[in-house]
């Protein structure tokens, strides 16, 4: 059953909905959707007629069982703690979704991109999307980023990010045990950090941090024909 994505809708001014190939939709009958994100398990060709299949990508989650761990760092603060230019909070955000489906399908545009990252820093900074922002402090300027969302007994990684200047010294580790040092304090013992498959410099970053791949995603974008925004 395709699901419509309300917010996506919303957000981008168009009719866009969500289907798993694996609950076997008659796909004729979505002519009156702009856009269609469809999901699998696995690879998959698909025509769907009306539309252009404009963008495909391999989501995967990394996660790891946390155990008990002490490498809380003096440079790592929650966002309430120090001043901040947001400006500079954006441009990391911006970094964190390089890989972004939302910036890698042309048809959205870097404008919108930017708009929808600018959104979700705004966004988790009132802990309408994320628990708290950690940010990475060195000589008076934020060079680290990371958000995440506890739910239940678990947490979720929403953006992290180091600037392109800062990358390659360590700080992107540090940011990660500081909060596998946080979330155990908490009695979380379960992280997962969502990527790319195709983004291999993070993929192994997170198995150098001792993560291992749990989940894979194929998802292909389907844009009907002439519309783009």
């Amino acid at each position: 059953m395709i699901e419509e994505k309300k917010w996506d809708s919303d957000f981008f001014n168009l009719k866009i909905g969500e289907v798993n190939l694996s609950d076997g939709e008659d796909y004729s009958n979505f002519t009156d959707y702009d856009l269609l994100y469809v999901v699998s398990d696995e690879d998959f060709d698909l025509k769907l007629d009306g539309f252009k299949n404009s963008f495909s990508e391999q989501k995967v989650k990394f996660h790891k069982n946390l155990s008990e761990i002490f490498q809380t760092n003096e440079n790592v603060f929650s966002h309430s703690e120090i001043e901040y230019n947001i400006q500079n909070i954006y441009q990391l955000a911006f970094e964190s979704g390089k890989h972004s489906r939302f910036l890698l399908d042309k048809n959205f545009g870097t404008e919108k991109f930017k708009e929808l990252y600018r959104l979700w820093i705004d966004n988790s900074i009132s802990k309408t999307f994320a628990d708290d922002v950690l940010l990475y402090k060195n000589n008076e300027e934020v060079v680290g980023l990371l958000t995440y969302k506890i739910t239940d007994d678990k947490a979720t990684v929403g953006l992290i990010a180091v600037s392109n200047e800062q990358q390659g010294k360590g700080i992107g580790g540090i940011l990660l045990k500081h909060l596998e040092t946080v979330l155990y304090q908490k009695k979380i013992t379960s992280l997962i950090i969502p990527t790319q498959f195709e983004n291999k410099q993070a993929c192994n970053f997170y198995h150098k941090q001792g993560y291992s791949i749990c989940d894979n995603t194929f998802i292909k974008h389907y844009w009907k024909i002439n519309d783009t925004i």
